[in-house]
């Protein structure tokens, strides 16, 4: 909801101007005119720059010099305000020096915090951190709490940029806890904000949300359209991460309405980028060209580096997709340049790795390599998308440059940040979902038992009264009419109790293999997430295989609450799936693996049908990963048949082959393939010729 436009505290501008034309001492005029500077409306600057000199007039002719430095001070805000920040700059260093030379404490922690917020919005943030902290330390001395609590805001600011998101949330912290303490509710508000926003980064958009939300409060009861339109815009952020395109345009629009209303152009810059980007999240492209070309025109105005950087970054990336190279390069390399210089370690990283993707696509492979694992390296200590896109980047160049076995080591680890590692929440969310389900799981015992009991008792209370009507018959002859028609009714009667309760029994069964195949995938979605954090690359390799394991046996029990069989898996459809599933993973089509089931009943039960499941995953697993590495077109095939009394597995590829002195053929994998054909009583054979030929006779007979 949009507040009316409001006029900021004209009755204190009339008030002050009566009491300096009625003001005859010129220190008194200097102290009004700095006031009544600080009280025009933040959309005027000539009045309160024109206060401000006059006040610096005032102070000079009178030689009090902690006056010049208060007035210097206003002046730099106002072109700040006009987003003058080279201008502001200077006039800072200048009245830092000033009031160095008078010992003048509060009027050097503020030229300090001026000259930070100046360098920030110039893209210096390194200056910009090193300035506040040496502004928080004299403000903290002085016991100035308010203006403490606003530099633990700048300083929460600067390190989320720097992608330091702990210290950011430490500086936010420690700023509410000091508003709260003065009861100082416009900073308060910002805090709010800003800490919204580096939760935002963090992906914690649940706490985004709220934090933001706080912070909205607090500004409706002031009337602060500013601070609003600051936080729709932020908001709008949020929920666009979370793909809630609707509620992010609504919020873009305020904002912008409001951003339009006071003519803030670093609000329009960042308003009109995301736009651009909300258009492209929802493939409305024909206006995402105008959106990029306002942005850019707004922050060339204001001359604000993060946001030049930002938009040349995003426009490149949009470029590239539409396989518009030449003018993306441009953008990519515009907005490097600007990145480099304003030390944002993982905005450089996000650049380098699109500049990288784009290199590779055009055929420089040697200088896109470059970028690309330098970036993934800089991104080392992060976990958002930034890093997952460094796996895609990585993974298509090394696939294009025909180096597959690189590429699927950057695939594997873009599918598990995409599947698991998409944001903390998410994990958080799996946590809780893991606590709900060994609830519900005992609670689905607890019922099953009890139903059990149920059928034992009716089973047995049927038996009792048919002996009970058979008695009744033979000894009372003359009745058997009417005991038939009594003993129909409720035999009829009970048998629709017991297919109840079958029915009742059967989607239990099916709700366990349900909650069996979720909780599979849970522990592969957490074993996906330790092979991420794991830098040993051994331990890696194994928990990927743990992984793909545990995912073929969650196959098998989602067929089971599937199909209509509840204790039979279809082994033509299974194996096909498992196939598919193998290939895809390694970036190849679901031809690659041909499968073959011949048996006189397609269904196995589930004894038979894991073990079998896991030995062809083994040995797809070891053909993608070991046969195929000479890089000609990959082809395994997968037989199960019935021959005599025994059954037949046979899986082939036409790789490199393997003999018994390979490592491979020492691997846990093997090792576990024979265990596994030793538990279905069965003997394994291998022979090498043109590839590999896995041959294993089960020798129990089909049921």
């Amino acid at each position: 909801m949009l507040l009316p436009a409001l006029h900021a505290q004209p009755s204190r501008t009339d008030s002050l101007t009566s009491l300096l034309m009625g003001s005859a001492d010129l220190k008194e005029k200097a102290v009004l005119l700095l006031q009544r500077s600080k009280a025009w409306p933040s959309t005027q600057t000539d009045k309160p720059l024109a206060d401000a000199q006059q006040a610096l007039a005032l102070y000079q002719q009178t030689k009090n010099q902690e006056g010049q430095v208060d007035a210097y001070l206003q002046i730099s805000a106002v072109y700040a305000r006009q987003n003058q920040y080279k201008l502001a700059l200077t006039v800072d260093s200048s009245t830092l020096e000033l009031a160095s030379n008078i010992h003048y404490t509060k009027g050097r922690a503020q030229a300090l915090s001026q000259m930070a917020r100046n360098q920030y919005s110039m893209g210096s943030l390194r200056d910009a951190e090193k300035n506040c902290q040496q502004a928080l330390r004299l403000f903290t001395e002085a016991g100035l709490e308010s203006e403490t609590a606003d530099t633990h805001n700048r300083l929460g600011i600067i390190y989320r940029r720097l992608a330091d998101i702990p210290r950011s949330l430490k500086h936010y912290d420690e700023g509410i806890a000091v508003a709260r303490k003065t009861g100082d509710q416009t900073l308060l508000s910002i805090l709010y904000m800003n800490k919204a926003n580096s939760y935002n980064e963090a992906a914690r958009h649940e706490e985004a949300i709220n934090m933001h939300l706080e912070s909205v409060r607090i500004k409706e009861k002031l009337r602060d359209e500013r601070g609003l339109m600051q936080s729709y815009n932020n908001i709008a952020l949020v929920f666009m991460r979370m793909n809630e395109f609707e509620k992010s345009r609504s919020y873009f629009l305020q904002a912008n309405a409001l951003a339009t209303r006071y003519n803030n152009k670093t609000t329009l810059g960042y308003n009109f980028s995301n736009l651009a980007n909300l258009s492209i999240s929802q493939k409305k492209l024909d206006s995402v060209d105008y959106f990029y070309r306002q942005s850019l025109a707004a922050f060339t105005q204001t001359g604000e580096k993060p946001g030049l950087g930002l938009v040349h970054h995003n426009y490149g990336m949009f470029l590239m997709e539409q396989q518009h190279y030449p003018e993306s390069e441009n953008h990519l390399r515009e907005a490097l340049a600007i990145r480099r210089q304003t030390e944002a370690r993982y905005d450089i990283a996000s650049t380098m790795n699109v500049l990288g993707g784009l290199l590779s696509r055009t055929g420089r492979k040697a200088e896109a390599e470059r970028l690309l694992l330098e970036s993934l390296d800089m991104l080392k200590d992060e976990n958002s998308s930034r890093k997952k896109d460094a796996y895609k980047f990585l993974a298509e160049h090394y696939k294009s440059a025909g180096d597959y076995e690189e590429a699927y080591k950057y695939q594997a680890g873009y599918i598990a940040m995409r599947d698991t590692l998409v944001t903390q929440d998410e994990i958080t969310g799996i946590l809780r979902a893991q606590s709900r389900y060994e609830v519900e799981k005992k609670e689905a015992e607890l019922a099953l038992a009890q139903k059990d009991r149920e059928l034992q008792a009716a089973l047995l209370s049927q038996k009792n009264q048919q002996l009970l009507y058979l008695l009744l018959a033979l000894a009372l002859t003359l009745l058997l009419l009417t005991a038939f028609y009594f003993g129909y009714r409720n035999k009829k009667k009970h048998a629709a109790e017991l297919q109840s309760k079958n029915n009742q029994i059967e989607t239990l069964i099916r709700e366990l293999h349900h909650r069996i195949k979720n909780n599979l995938q849970v522990v592969s979605g957490l074993l996906s997430l330790q092979s991420y954090r794991t830098e040993n690359e051994e331990a890696r390799q194994a928990m990927d295989e743990g992984r793909s394991r545990v995912e073929a046996m969650a196959m098998i029990h989602q067929k089971l609450y599937m199909d209509k069989e509840l204790a039979a898996v279809d082994m033509t459809e299974y194996l096909r799936n498992l196939g598919n599933s193998l290939a895809g993973s390694f970036g190849h089509s679901p031809q690659t693996v041909e499968t073959t089931v011949d048996l006189p009943m397609v269904t196995m039960d589930i004894d038979r049908a894991i073990p079998i499941g896991l030995i062809v995953n083994e040995l797809i697993t070891n053909a993608f990963k070991h046969a195929f590495a000479g890089g000609q077109q990959p082809h395994v095939q997968v037989s199960l048949q019935q021959k005599g009394n025994a059954l037949e597995l046979m899986v082939a590829d036409n790789g490199r082959g393997m003999n018994e002195t390979t490592t491979e053929s020492q691997s846990f994998g093997m090792k576990l393939v024979r265990t596994l054909v030793q538990q279905l009583d069965g003997q394994l054979e291998t022979t090498a010729a043109a590839g590999t030929v896995f041959r294993i006779q089960i020798n129990n007979k089909l049921t």
